[in-house]
């Protein structure tokens, strides 16, 4: 397994987790989120990246 895909998948896991997960749970675990719209964004923009990656690390096998 190369390595853009050991990190996309990691990435894709975690921005899924973010954009699927409410906005409330995730607030009371990590309590420095401001705001829900830039929660998702950033959770969204997680995922992109990580199906890029592994997109990447796919077509180098």
């Amino acid at each position: 397994m190369s390595g853009y895909l050991s990190v996309g998948i990691l990435l894709a896991v975690l921005g899924a987790f973010f954009v699927l997960m409410p906005y409330e749970k995730l607030h009371e675990v990590f309590r420095g989120m401001r705001s829900p719209v830039t929660t998702k964004v950033g959770g969204a923009v997680l995922l992109i990246g990580g199906i890029a990656m592994i997109a990447k690390g796919i077509t180098l096998l």
